[in-house]
């Protein structure tokens, strides 16, 4: 009986093989090396750096001092452009969904700005947290709560005890959805009601604020340590005690951990390469520890922060949470 063989192996198939697989290593080497040539190169031309707010305010400051610093250790020029807006949303938006996703364009972000907009913004065409994620924190001021002097109040629980005793009949002020929102977190905390009043800019809440029109509220730390003795601070944002205000003890101290300052960072839009990320955060983080930076940090009230990308996106994620959860319960809507 004749047997019939299958070559199911030729021959010449090992040699095959071994041709094709030293051309796949070979073109695995290539890419490798063009990614480390790419880590090596980056940048190789000017960064915008994209301000989504006019020019003179703390964001756009931030952006430009940052700017300064880091152009030195990038080889590269940054240059801030400013793109106001849509309270941000143009500025972010072009960052998101018309700069490519290569590097050069990155975003100076103010946290609640951004961490808002789920709440606040009809029809976005980009999703904040995913689209623009963070490359670096930079820093963090802080929100203060407090009362006009003439009120008799000295601490939190005092103010929280007298407010029981009256349920909705003392009030507070606020000119932004993000004061609202923090407000209502606060004091729903708190278990206190407080009727809420409106004010269409910021100038009047404050000047409200001071002259007993409303009887508590946030304001920022600048602000208050404007205000001098005419405004008595109950309780800071952040992990420290402010320096201007060393015996109020932070909204962690009085058991309301989950308060959130007044963060600032750097973004891009998502799918920057990670060369390009790496490369930015690296000079940011040495951009933080100048003496020049830090100065012109203080001025502003700001304490640098340095956090990671990972803890960064997560602090956003955190403060986005905070407004969705506090909106969905008072019934706030979009204006």
């Amino acid at each position: 009986m004749q047997l019939t063989t299958y070559a199911i192996w030729p021959a010449v198939q090992p040699r095959t093989w071994l041709k094709r697989h030293v051309r796949m290593a070979l073109a695995a080497a290539c890419l490798c090396g063009a990614a480390v040539t790419h880590a090596q190169d980056y940048p190789t031309k000017p960064i915008r750096y994209v301000v989504p707010n006019t020019p003179g305010v703390i964001v756009d400051i931030v952006a430009r001092v940052m700017a300064a610093e880091m152009t030195k250790t990038l080889g590269q020029p940054m240059v801030v452009e400013n793109k106001p807006g849509g309270n941000y949303v143009v500025g972010f938006e072009h960052v998101a969904k018309q700069a490519p996703a290569d590097g050069y364009t990155v975003v100076s972000v103010l946290v609640p700005s951004m961490a808002i907009l789920p709440v606040t913004a009809r029809g976005l065409s980009f999703d904040p947290l995913k689209d623009l994620p963070p490359v670096i924190g930079i820093a963090e001021g802080k929100y203060v709560f407090g009362v006009g002097a003439a009120q008799p109040w000295k601490t939190l629980a005092e103010l929280a005890t007298a407010t029981k005793a009256v349920p909705g009949k003392l009030n507070f002020g606020e000119s932004s959805p993000p004061v609202y929102l923090l407000a209502e977190f606060l004091l729903s905390g708190l278990g206190v009601s407080v009727t809420h009043i409106p004010y269409s800019s910021g100038g009047g809440y404050l000047q409200a604020l001071i002259a007993g029109e409303v009887q508590m509220g946030f304001v920022g730390e600048g602000s208050a340590i404007g205000f001098g003795e005419k405004f008595r601070v109950l309780g800071v944002t952040g992990a420290n005690r402010s320096p201007a205000y060393p015996n109020v003890p932070t909204f962690r101290e009085l058991g309301h951990p989950a308060i959130p300052g007044l963060s600032l960072s750097l973004n891009a839009r998502a799918g920057t390469p990670k060369a390009a990320t790496d490369r930015l955060a690296a000079s940011a983080q040495k951009a933080l520890q100048t003496p020049e930076v830090k100065a012109q940090f203080a001025k502003l009230q700001l304490e640098v922060t340095g956090q990671s990308a990972e803890v960064a996106a997560k602090a956003l994620a955190d403060e986005a949470k905070m407004y969705s959860d506090v909106a969905a319960r008072i019934g706030f809507k979009p204006q």
